[in-house]
């Protein structure tokens, strides 16, 4: 997420200026094949900020990103929240629009879709 409170919610240390940094100092000492990931139905995350997200991260103009949806995974702190009533994530509707949404973006910044969560550019 290029989202601060979000990241800060979710417990990241980074913050999205860290991102910008860190993709300008690779870009510096020649680093030319790089990837992002975006985690999208994170808690109280709605479409328009996960879209907001993924406009920063295709700005970036980077030769390859992956999206994933957040999976709860047993024996961590987000699963035993959800089990506790305590987490408030987006629906499967909305989940399924974050999803069709990256999908399409990708596609209108020409890059092609390879797998399920993968995205680059042509060749």
């Amino acid at each position: 997420s290029f989202n601060d409170d979000i990241l800060k919610k979710i417990g990241r240390i980074h913050r999205s200026a860290d991102v910008y940094r860190a993709i300008a100092n690779a870009r510096q000492v020649g680093f030319e094949n790089i990837s992002i990931d975006l985690i999208f139905r994170l808690p109280q995350q709605s479409e328009a900020d996960f879209m907001d997200s993924l406009k920063q991260a295709i700005d970036l103009d980077l030769p390859h990103y992956s999206t994933y949806s957040l999976i709860l995974e047993k024996k961590t702190i987000f699963y035993n929240l959800m089990r506790q009533g305590k987490l408030r994530l987006p629906s499967q509707d909305v989940e399924a629009h974050m999803y069709q949404n990256a999908i399409d973006s990708f596609q209108q910044a020409d890059l092609e879709q390879y797998e399920i969560s993968n995205f680059a550019k042509p060749g």
